[in-house]
């Protein structure tokens, strides 16, 4: 199983890196304000309202709308907004990433972007809330989060209104198929691990194909939600264990952060420095081929049971390290590819957890990769998007050179 994994090998250096932005994210993003994503993360949302009993908000949005642009960027980081947001499960599904995802807002009849839908109870009609007016200025973030507060009462009635290219959206009780307990899907034998494991590595475009892999750039962007979007990454690695990660995105700037084959360098405004510091020690084992030798990575991997995920069932896998809290791996039965996993991570704060939804996989060169990435860390949600990935294009050595300064 030395080969498992290999096409998101390049993506663990970027993994990796928002670990060491987090914190700079950490000062201008309130707390406690955390968003689930897509299909999986619904899945997960409808647990917690469940076990809360609080209002649930279902935010459906495309990278392309202008009016989610103005959602996220002059309403979502609003302190009112934001105090109103802590008290409820909250879940981002964009319906052009997934199948899964495009069945969501189907059944929730979304017709247009944003739909943002407060959802008071588990059995409950969901209310459709816009800032955006036909008649009139829009909201301000006050008189948004009234009208959210008002929705998510079972005595309210219809409160919203929606943007000129979006059609109102009728309030209608939506049917749940997501299981909020996630029990084993049946009582049938489960297979081998390494049989979980294998189908992966087929799925992905198989061992040899991936064998020939010598070198991968990505290009692509990073939002973190609700503080800023629009970000730029380009990452860079070779066979040699050589990588490079460079991103331009606020509150950040500037960042770039290498693994030069012999020692991990950061680079930011302050300058060029080495980095010794735990997280992003990380890189040091970041080569290309790092996923690959899972099995080597974890001291025993475990198929744990068969859950029901969204519309998927799903194997849960537990990797077990020597010490510490077990990673979690879960695998799509049916494609077998990678749909997410739950890690703990060692940084200079002490263990921090994360989990990390892989989605919209594409074929590059016959290799299955993912091409949205969406990493919850302390409280903050890092979506990334890639561009373009190419294999086995001509890195030159010089990328990896340490700047002078």
């Amino acid at each position: 199983m030395k080969k498992l994994l290999r096409c998101t090998a390049t993506l663990a250096l970027l993994v990796a890196f928002v670990f060491s932005i987090a914190r700079v994210v950490e000062a201008t993003k309130p707390p406690d304000n955390r968003w689930l994503y897509g299909a999986a993360g619904y899945a997960r949302a409808l647990e917690l309202q469940r076990e809360l009993k609080v209002p649930l908000i279902v935010y459906f949005y495309t990278d392309w709308c202008p009016y989610c642009h103005t959602l996220d960027n002059e309403y979502l980081p609003a302190s009112p907004v934001q105090e109103y947001l802590r008290s409820v499960v909250k879940v981002r599904i964009n319906p052009e990433d997934s199948p899964d995802n495009r069945e969501l807002a189907k059944q929730y009849r979304v017709r247009g972007y944003p739909t943002f839908l407060v959802i008071d109870g588990v059995n409950t009609p969901p209310r459709s809330v816009s800032p955006f007016r036909k008649n009139g200025p829009k909201w301000t973030p006050t008189q948004f989060v009234e009208a959210c507060r008002q929705a998510g009462s079972l005595r309210a009635a219809a409160v919203a209104t929606t943007p000129q290219s979006t059609p109102r959206l009728k309030v209608v009780e939506v049917a749940r198929t997501a299981n909020v307990s996630r029990p084993a899907v049946n009582d049938a034998p489960l297979p081998p691990v390494d049989a979980v494991l294998t189908k992966y590595v087929d799925a992905t475009g198989g061992a040899n194909l991936q064998n020939r892999v010598s070198s991968r750039v990505v290009k692509g962007k990073i939002d973190v939600a609700g503080v800023s979007f629009g970000g730029r990454f380009e990452v860079y690695a070779t066979s040699a264990g050589k990588s490079l990660a460079v991103i331009d995105s606020e509150p950040a700037g500037l960042v770039k952060h290498c693994f030069d084959g012999r020692a991990v360098w950061f680079y930011s405004a302050d300058g060029a420095q080495n980095m010794n510091t735990p997280e992003l020690g990380v890189l040091a084992a970041a080569d290309l081929y790092r996923e690959s030798r899972l099995a080597n990575m974890y001291a025993r991997l475990k198929l744990l049971r068969k859950i029901k995920e969204g519309y998927r069932d799903v194997y849960e896998v537990e990797a077990a390290k020597s010490t510490g809290t077990p990673d979690k791996l879960y695998f799509d039965v049916e494609s077998g590819l990678l749909l997410h996993r739950d890690l703990t991570r060692q940084t200079s704060r002490g263990p921090v957890r994360s989990q990390i939804y892989y989605g919209d996989w594409r074929k590059v060169d016959g290799v299955m990769l993912p091409f949205r990435l969406t990493q919850t860390i302390l409280d903050r949600t890092f979506v990334i998007t890639l561009d373009e990935i190419k294999l086995n294009a001509p890195v030159e050595d010089s990328v990896f050179q340490r700047p002078s300064r």
